[in-house]
């Protein structure tokens, strides 16, 4: 067959095993659950589109914290235009859709990159499937904003290669605008990582420039390196092309900051406004760091436990995470192809192998975070405070461990035997290790050892591990063997049958980690509202609820709760735990801050209400609830009575009440100002007084004020009016988040929004009737926008017409 035929061959494969094994996803059978796709994605941009369909633009949300960005919060991916898909008249279909196309953007993307280093459609096919089917890849899906950045890397690398090695206005162009959408997911780590490799690229490329003008992002053919003992001249020629190839990318990427301005400047303002802005504690900055014990994962998928069996997870080295129970990357793993012929590669000092190691090196220093002195000392630095996930930067590592992975292979189809019989020798190790530890698996010493390595408590818990681990071993071996001949038999004169059989290996190998990493949920899990929804008012806009119970996921009641087996996500569903309110319309405040993005104020007041509540006051929530328009408090049914009432079956349980307190308003006249210099004293003072509902407390001077009363409210998404009477010199309180970007007007005439309770705002409001105004316009949206449409035009000009002259 010819190239194109097979480059039409595994387009088509790319494109075939994503459509059937997310078939189900695809036509709406089943959808994602795990983890963040229920308690956050899949509510939160239910919001955009009510925004949206309203006719407005979504500065701002009202369902979280009374009150938070939207647009200024990568968190939501608003500018990103693939987001746009949940648009579509079905939320569900276009949900769905828009996670699925990164999967095949992923797959495509890397074949494209790895075709365009010169490898054959086979090489190139087989990596790019262990990339973008494969275990890191795949553990992104519940990770929205990682896995829509990482989807475009390999097209950022593939046209950054291309225009270090042939300079052309239109690559350029390219390559600054695959980086330029990176930028408008702006996922932090993954552009900084993806940066990173392009950066060291462009060195390595730089350092060969002068004796090979071909390469790759690890290996072109070569052997061994060049020697690092150069003539001086060459040299200097050298750091030369270094230097400029580095000025290229610094070009490239603030041509591609500019295409995502219109999500990195109000973001990086945001910043300066979150809790974003304050250090993480140390003890969460290192909780999801790499634990060493990970890295044999690249060889053996399931040697720390399995993420889900029958929507079960089964994963005994939890404790290895700081208190979080499961790891921030799921699986790491990649296929026992890959990681063998990278190490096999290796052993072969093919030229590459320096970059490879530098690259692999960085990523796991950085990845082990906490496992290391290097974290620390960065954060006691002030360099690491905002690092909240580790684990995330081993990102470096697996994508040039594929890349170098495909290289190889190449080598081998074209008959390098070093690098074969290196890659099998691997493999057979694994393979022995597998075959001794799978036969001690049956023995009692192994159970032993294994509940006390683990720390685990004997029971049938451990005994279904113990029995996990079993299969685990023996499929390890049986598919080292199968991959020890695979590489043994490449030179078989039958290459298209070889071929099927690898395509059979690397379908049994990963396809497996595929299922255990994304199970799906029946569609009425999303799109039916939970029974518990008809127990709260339908008139969804007028209030708020404090979900209290959702802070005590560490009572015995709710580890009960959390228990249950395959139940556990309806647990979280029946129960409205934040943020899934959000989806079924229904308003939460003093939630905790999920992300970390939470304005300050925000973060001042929820402080504040645990603050109270541990110095002993009596009924502590009241003046909260009062002060947040929250009409209902909740807290966890006993669990026996609800194990009986659901007939034991958890998917039907009921786990959380919500209590109905008074009808506290969102806007409405203080009766009382309390003078307060800081939060501490706004706690002392509730601590030790007893206030009315309508009192406000502010930081400057205070005075009696009026009373008043509001006539009428009408909301929109960044705006509201309110009709109000006051009986003389009153002042209005707003139960909604202080915010920069508020301007607040009374009868058209521009005044002062007063920061009051710590995390809302009010005004002063004369004698008469008045119109009160808020409208939230984020003027650093507005700039970031006009910025990026200019670069994006211009470069897709550039891109679209530039032809370079002919002589």
């Amino acid at each position: 067959m010819t190239a194109r035929t097979n480059d039409r061959l595994a387009v088509a494969l790319l494109l075939l095993l994503p459509t059937l094994f997310f078939g189900d996803v695809l036509l709406g059978f089943g959808n994602f659950y795990m983890r963040d796709l229920t308690r956050y994605y899949y509510p939160t941009k239910q919001i955009y589109r009510e925004v949206v369909q309203g006719g407005e633009f979504p500065f701002w949300n009202r369902y979280f914290h009374a009150g938070q960005p939207i647009a200024a919060n990568p968190e939501h991916e608003i500018f990103y235009p693939l987001t746009w898909l949940i648009l579509l008249p079905s939320y569900d279909l276009g949900y769905r859709l828009h996670i699925l196309v990164h999967i095949y953007l992923g797959l495509l993307g890397m074949y494209a990159l790895l075709r365009s280093m010169d490898l054959g459609s086979r090489a190139a096919f087989f990596g790019a499937f262990s990339f973008g089917l494969g275990g890191l890849y795949l553990s992104y899906v519940n990770l929205l904003p990682i896995l829509f950045c990482v989807a475009w890397l390999p097209l950022t690398c593939l046209f950054v290669r291309r225009f270090l090695i042939e300079p052309r206005v239109r690559t350029f162009a390219l390559a600054s605008l695959f980086l330029g959408i990176q930028f408008i997911v702006a996922e932090p780590t993954t552009v900084m990582q993806t940066g990173f490799l392009i950066g060291m690229y462009a060195l390595y490329r730089g350092w060969h420039s002068g004796s090979d003008e071909r390469g790759t992002m690890n290996d072109e053919q070569g052997q061994s390196g060049s020697s690092l003992i150069v003539p001086r001249s060459s040299l200097l020629s050298r750091i030369g092309a270094m230097a400029r190839n580095v000025a290229w990318i610094a070009a490239i990427s603030v041509c591609g900051f500019a295409v995502g301005a219109a999500q990195m400047l109000p973001a990086i303002d945001h910043v300066a406004d979150s809790a974003r802005s304050r250090p993480f504690d140390f003890d969460l900055v290192k909780a999801w760091s790499l634990p060493w014990a990970k890295l044999p994962e690249l060889f053996f998928p399931n040697i720390l436990g399995h993420i889900a069996v029958d929507r079960v997870m089964w994963y005994w080295a939890g404790g290895l995470y700081g208190g979080m129970g499961s790891p921030f990357l799921f699986s790491i793993y990649c296929g026992l192809a890959m990681t063998a012929l990278a190490v096999g590669g290796a052993f072969t000092r093919p030229r590459g192998g320096r970059l490879l190691l530098i690259l692999v090196a960085f990523s796991l220093l950085i990845a082990l975070g906490g496992h290391t002195p290097l974290l620390k000392l960065l954060y006691d630095a002030g360099i690491a405070t905002s690092i909240r996930y580790p684990e995330k930067f081993l990102l470096i590592a697996v994508f040039a461990l594929i890349v170098f992975a495909s290289q190889m292979l190449q080598r081998i189809l074209d008959g390098d035997d070093a690098v074969r019989d290196a890659a099998a020798g691997f493999a057979l190790a694994t393979t022995v290790v597998a075959i001794a530890i799978g036969a001690l698996s049956f023995t009692p010493i192994y159970k032993t050892a294994f509940i006390r390595i683990w720390g685990l408590t004997a029971g049938a818990g451990a005994d279904k591990m113990v029995a996990l681990t079993r299969i685990d071993w023996s499929v390890a071996g049986m598919r080292g063997v199968f991959l020890v001949a695979l590489l043994m038999t490449v030179r078989t004169q039958r290459r298209a049958l070889w071929t099927l059989a690898a395509f059979g290996f690397l379908c049994a190998d990963l396809l497996p980690v595929v299922h255990e990493l994304n199970p799906r949920m029946p569609p009425h899990f999303f799109k039916q509202p939970p029974p518990i929804r008809a127990m709260l008012n339908p008139g969804f806009p007028d209030y708020r609820v404090f979900h209290e119970a959702d802070w005590y996921g560490t009572e015995e009641v709710a580890r009960k709760y959390f228990s249950t087996g395959d139940a556990v996500y309806w647990v979280v569903r029946n129960g409205l735990l934040p943020m899934t309110p959000a989806g079924h319309r229904v308003r939460t405040v003093m939630e905790r801050d999920y992300d970390k993005t939470a304005l300050l104020p925000t973060i001042d007041f929820t402080e504040s209400v645990w603050d109270v509540k541990r110095k002993g006051r009596a009924e502590w929530w009241k003046p909260f609830m009062a002060m947040s328009n929250a009409w209902y408090r909740s807290e966890y049914r006993p669990f026996e009575d609800e194990k009986k009432r659901a007939g034991g079956d958890f998917k039907k349980a009921l786990p959380i009440r919500f209590e109905e307190g008074k009808h506290h308003p969102r806007y409405y006249f203080a009766d009382q100002l309390v003078e307060i210099r800081d939060r501490q004293q706004f706690v002392e003072r509730l601590v030790a007084g007893v206030y009315s509902d309508a009192v406000a407390f502010i930081a400057e001077a205070s005075f009696v004020p009026a009373g008043g009363r509001v006539i009428g409210v009408v909301e929109r998404a960044n705006s509201a009016i309110i009709d109000v009477e006051s009986f003389g010199r009153g002042f209005l309180v707003m139960s909604v988040t202080p915010h920069k970007y508020w301007r607040v007007t009374v009868d058209g005439q521009p005044v002062r929004s007063i920061v009051t309770n710590i995390g809302y705002q009010g005004v002063v409001v004369p004698s008469g009737r008045h119109r009160v105004v808020m409208r939230y316009r984020n003027d650093m949206v507005v700039i970031g926008g006009i910025i990026s449409a200019s670069a994006f035009l211009l470069l897709m000009a550039l891109a679209i017409f530039w032809r370079r002259r002919t002589a």
